[in-house]
C-alpha cells in the first residue's frame, strides 16, 4: 500500500481559554500570566520574545512553558534548532502531565530526533496522550497498529483507535478507516465505505483524504468514474501542496482527462511535485523532455530527470534512462550500460533484470521472471513482453504510453 504517513499537527499549548492582554512592562510574574504573554508575542511573529516568556514560564516548572520551550528548539524559532535540547524540555513537561509534550515526544521517538528512532519509547507517549483523550495520539496508535511499529500488525486493533479518534471528529482518522476500506486490510474491502470516509475527511479540507477521493472518481471505484471530479479534488489537495495530488494533477492535463489537454499545465504541476522529490514526476517530466512535448525536446535533460527518478529506485524511470542511453549510445550497449551506472546503481527490472541487457539480448530466465511479475501486478513489465513472456517491440504504446508513470 503506498500512501504517505499521515501528519501529526502540533500544537502550543494554552494555559486558559481566556487569554488576556498584557504588555512586557507589566511584567507578570506568574508561570501561567507569562506563557499567555509568551503567545501574543507568538502570535504576532515575534518568536524571541514569545520565547523569553516561555523561558521564564517553564523555570518555574509550568508544563505547558517548558512544551513551548521545547516546540522553539524543534522548530529553530528564535533559537539554533537543537532536537535533543527539544527533547530535554518535551520530557520536562511530559512527566508533568501535558498533553501536547506527550504527543511531541512521541513523535520524536517516532521519528528519531534529537535520540535514537524507538518505536516502543513512542507508542508510551503516545498512549499517555491518548488516556487523556487525545484523539491524534488514538490516530498515531492505530498507525501503528496499521504499520506494525513496534507492536505485531493488527488491522482491527488500528481500526478500533482509527473509530475512536474518528468520533472526536479527527479527520486523520477517517481518512485512515478509509483506506483500510479500499484495500480491504482488517475488513472486506468495501470502496463505496471507503469513499463515505474520504468525504468525511475530505470535506474538512484534509488534502491526503481529498486525493484519496480524487483516485477513487479517477479509476471508477465505488463510484462512476468521473476525470473532471477528480481533477476537481486533485486541485484542491495540490492547492494545499499535496505531491500525489500536484503529480496526479499534471497525468491529467498531459492526457487530456477531465481537463483540456496542456502540455505546460502538466509541467507545471509536476515541477512542483518534483520540488518534492515525488519520482513519478520526475520521470514525467523527463519523458515531457525526452518527447518535446510543452518544451523543445532535449535528450540530455530528459536524461538528468530520470536519473533523479532512479535515484529514488523508480523501475519507470531505469527502464527510461537505460533505454535513452543505448539510444543516443547509438546500439552501443555497453556504453550505455556504463552511462546508465555511471552515478547510480544498475537500473533493474523486477526480477532482478538489467534493464540495458533486457532492452536487447533478453536473459534466458527473464520469460520466467516476467510471468511472475505480471502475476503479481508489475505494469512495467507487462509492457515489454508479451503473454507468453516474449520480449516487444520497447516503443510499443499502451493507454498509459511507454514511459509513463500513473499512480
Amino acid at each position: 500500500m503506498n500512501r504517505a504517513l499521515k501528519l501529526l499537527a502540533l500544537s502550543l499549548a494554552l494555559c486558559s481559554p481566556a487569554a488576556v492582554s498584557q504588555t512586557a512592562a507589566s511584567q507578570p510574574t506568574t508561570p501561567d500570566a507569562q506563557v499567555r504573554l509568551g503567545n501574543e508575542y507568538l502570535d504576532k511573529h515575534d518568536y524571541g520574545m514569545a520565547l523569553t516568556w516561555f523561558r521564564k514560564a517553564a523555570d518555574q516548572g509550568n508544563a505547558a512553558g517548558e512544551n513551548n520551550v521545547g516546540w522553539f528548539y524543534e522548530k529553530g524559532f528564535g533559537v539554533t534548532q537543537n532536537y535533543a535540547e527539544a527533547l530535554n524540555w518535551y520530557h520536562k513537561a511530559a512527566d508533568a502531565g501535558s498533553l501536547q509534550a506527550q504527543e511531541n515526544l512521541g513523535k520524536m521517538y517516532q521519528n528519531g530526533l534529537g535520540t535514537k528512532q524507538d518505536y516502543h519509547e513512542a507508542l508510551v507517549w503516545y498512549r499517555k496522550a491518548a488516556d487523556q483523550g487525545s484523539a491524534s495520539a488514538m490516530t498515531n496508535l492505530g498507525w501503528f497498529y496499521n504499520e506494525g511499529w513496534g507492536v505485531q500488525r493488527d488491522y482491527g486493533e488500528a481500526l478500533k483507535w482509527y473509530t475512536i479518534a474518528a468520533d472526536k471528529g479527527d479527520s486523520y482518522a477517517e481518512n485512515d478507516i478509509g483506506v483500510l476500506y479500499e484495500y480491504g486490510e482488517g475488513v472486506a474491502q468495501d470502496y463505496s465505505l471507503a469513499l463515505a470516509w474520504y468525504y468525511r475527511a475530505a470535506n474538512k479540507g484534509l488534502a491526503l483524504a481529498e486525493t484519496n477521493l480524487a483516485v477513487l472518481y479517477r479509476d471508477g471505484h465505488g463510484v462512476q468514474q468521473d476525470y473532471a471530479r477528480a481533477a476537481s479534488w486533485f486541485r484542491k489537495a495540490a492547492d494545499q501542496g499535496d505531491a500525489k495530488a500536484q503529480f496526479c494533477l499534471g497525468w491529467l492535463f498531459q492526457n487530456g482527462l477531465g481537463v483540456q489537454q496542456d502540455y505546460n499545465e502538466a509541467l507545471n504541476w509536476y515541477r512542483k511535485a518534483a520540488e518534492q522529490n515525488y519520482a513519478g514526476a520526475e520521470n514525467n517530466i523527463g519523458w515531457l523532455y525526452q518527447k518535446g512535448l510543452g518544451v523543445p525536446q532535449n535528450s540530455q535533460e530528459a536524461i538528468g530527470w530520470y536519473r533523479k527518478a532512479a535515484a529514488q529506485d523508480h523501475a519507470r524511470a531505469k527502464v527510461n534512462l537505460a533505454a535513452l542511453l543505448e539510444i543516443e549510445a547509438q546500439g552501443d550497449h555497453a556504453s550505455a550500460a556504463k552511462a546508465a551506472t555511471s552515478s547510480e546503481k544498475a537500473p533493474m527490472l523486477p526480477g532482478g533484470i538489467q534493464a540495458p541487457h533486457v532492452i536487447k539480448d533478453v536473459d534466458p530466465e527473464y520469460s520466467d521472471a516476467a510471468r511472475k511479475a505480471m502475476v503479481r501486478g508489475t505494469e512495467l513489465l507487462s509492457l515489454l513482453v508479451d503473454d507468453n513472456g516474449q520480449p516487444q517491440n520497447i516503443k510499443v504504446l499502451t493507454p498509459l504510453g511507454y514511459g509513463l508513470f500513473k499512480l
